[in-house]
């Protein structure tokens, strides 16, 4: 093992042994943080072998660790199916070339996750579709939940104005949502308030969340539109922001949440959701 990674984890472990100090939470949940799996088991790293928005993470993040619920990130493909999928292009995570957009969902089937050596040899993991975790978790008498970032920004402008865009992909992702009746257990996030107009023109009682940290700024038309909350980094937010979208009846999801420390400052300002790249670390400070 690397020196230097070695001793960092060695300071981590004893950062993660001093018992954190939480204040009671006091929030639109009774008091209750939902723990999210980001992009399931959390990002790739050192301490994380998955990838990404694979079945695996999706599936421990869920059935190991029993969060409540995974954010995935959203994208379309040429032939127009859903896939999981964060970065821009597939050479970033995959050994697949260009962007996503530009394959078929067959096409796509044959490239694999190899951001590292481990993921290479040892995991056989490949990008799948939003219907494939839907579908697994349907038939579920709690339903876990389901937070969509849509990748509004990714799609071919050379076959599609971007208002065409919208519409097609936010009508695929509308249907697929009820055709598995996972409406109570959705939540859609963009920085588009262009799709969460379209989809909310759709179907009006889905969840509706808007990408953004400016909550001072945007909080009308937030309001105007009843939309559900907001989603932020958590280093743009504070505690006062929260509180002031509270008083409006603003539920609030933040992530880039992963380090004790980080838990501990996004526990505090008591938000609805926590989107966390570690799981049992957020679940052992709500809970101890």
């Amino acid at each position: 093992m690397n020196f230097r990674l070695f001793i960092l984890i060695i300071f981590l472990a004893f950062l993660s042994c001093k018992k954190a100090e939480i204040n009671p939470i006091n929030n639109l949940n009774g008091g209750v943080i939902y723990v999210v799996g980001h992009g399931g088991t959390g990002f790739q790293s050192a301490y994380n072998e998955m990838p990404e928005n694979s079945l695996s993470s999706i599936t421990k993040a869920i059935e190991v660790y029993n969060a409540d619920g995974v954010e995935v990130d959203v994208q379309l493909t040429k032939d127009l199916n859903l896939v999981l999928y964060h970065d821009d292009k597939l050479e970033t995570s995959t050994n697949g070339n260009g962007f996503l957009y530009d394959y078929n969902l067959e096409e796509l089937n044959r490239f694999k996750y190899d951001r590292d050596f481990y993921t290479n040899i040892f995991l056989d993991e490949h990008i799948i579709t939003l219907e494939t975790v839907l579908q697994k978790f349907s038939q579920r008498n709690i339903k876990p939940q389901i937070h969509l970032d849509l990748r509004t920004w990714l799609y071919d402008n050379h076959q599609y104005s971007f208002e065409e865009f919208i519409e097609l992909y936010t009508t695929k992702i509308v249907q697929l949502i009820l055709k598995y009746n996972y409406q109570e257990y959705t939540y859609i996030s963009s920085g588009s308030s262009e799709a969460l107009l379209a989809i909310q023109k759709i179907n009006p009682n889905l969840k509706l969340m808007l990408a953004t940290s400016d909550v001072y700024g945007l909080l009308s038309l937030i309001k105007q539109n009843n939309w559900y909350g907001i989603v932020a980094q958590n280093a743009n937010m504070t505690k006062q922001k929260i509180d002031y979208a509270h008083q409006n009846k603003i539920r609030v999801a933040l992530f880039n949440v992963k380090i004790q420390s980080e838990i501990v400052d996004a526990v505090n300002k008591h938000p609805e959701f926590i989107l966390t790249d570690n799981i049992p670390k957020l679940q052992q400070i709500l809970y101890e």
